[in-house]
């Protein structure tokens, strides 16, 4: 499904701005409207992850981190699901 990296984009969109937006002179009022509606977009973004992400294949058990085997600094090996 296409929702999750929209709303995962828009939930990171929202911090960034509302990160800088001191620094932008953005009003007082807007900033505290902002931190007022954070926890909604965090329960939203949230929200849409788990109902319609792909959860891993593998379990706890057989990997603990799930892309361990993945390409980095050019010295592992390549797996082919990273």
């Amino acid at each position: 499904m296409k929702k999750v990296p929209v709303v995962v984009t828009l939930a990171t969109l929202f911090a960034v701005i509302f990160n800088i937006a001191p620094h932008i002179n953005i009003s007082e009022q807007v900033i505290w409207f902002m931190f007022a509606c954070s926890p909604l977009v965090v329960i939203t973004t949230a929200y849409v992850i788990l109902k319609y992400g792909k959860p891993s294949v593998n379990t706890w058990d057989d990997r603990f981190y799930d892309d361990w085997n993945c390409k980095r600094n050019g010295k592992e090996e390549l797996d082919e699901n990273c």
